[in-house]
């Protein structure tokens, strides 16, 4: 199955490049193109053409150009299976123009984009049948009790350091967790946080 062709548009250097960290890990998944204002964006869609689809476009509203909204509607023109995840500092206030809302599947809050995109970002790849893992699930019912534990924290994002502190124990044990997980579930270190954050927003055991 094809990867999902993301375009980032974003004009705050940091974030952009902590989004594209946080995509790089979801499994299939594709970054084809970033943006940082209203005109980068629209000239990038115009470029790719029909045969180079878009299939998610995460948008911040506030370009210093003009409103995200333009971005949408190019996009949505162009590409009729677009989804987008729209990014604001006030997403309570968002309101998308009636011929584009069902184009809209969320609106995520900036200070809260990292543990909400993910979960977003999930259930489209569900709806659109790239929710398997690949896991055995036999090889998950392997895992130990603080094992799955683990499992489900490396999911969320979180560090060794961080799991530590959250569970109480020394950042050796945590290690200690990972690679028993990494044998058990026969996935490369590099690909535990990919498989880890699916799982988290798939069927867990």
């Amino acid at each position: 199955m094809n990867p999902i062709a993301c375009m980032l548009v974003e004009d705050q250097t940091i974030f952009l490049q902590l989004l594209s960290g946080m995509l790089r890990t979801m499994p299939g998944i594709e970054i084809v193109a970033t943006a940082g204002t209203v005109a980068d964006a629209k000239a990038i869609i115009a470029d790719r053409g029909d045969d180079r689809s878009i299939d998610l476009l995460i948008l911040d509203l506030g370009l210093p150009d003009g409103d995200g909204r333009d971005v949408l509607e190019a996009a949505a023109a162009r590409y009729p299976d677009l989804d987008c995840i729209v990014l604001s500092a006030a997403a309570s206030e968002f309101h998308a123009p009636e011929p584009l809302l069902d184009r809209v599947r969320a609106v995520v809050d900036k200070t809260q984009a990292y543990q909400h995109l993910q979960a977003e970002i999930s259930e489209i790849r569900r709806l659109r049948g790239h929710a398997d893992t690949g896991l055995d699930p036999a090889a998950i019912a392997s895992l130990r009790p603080r094992e799955l534990v683990v499992f489900r924290l490396i999911g969320q994002g979180l560090t060794s350091a961080a799991i530590s502190a959250s569970l109480g124990i020394s950042r050796h044990t945590v290690e200690t967790h990972r690679k028993n997980i990494v044998h058990k579930l026969r996935v490369s270190g590099a690909e535990l946080v990919r498989v880890a954050t699916l799982h988290n927003h798939t069927a867990l055991p």
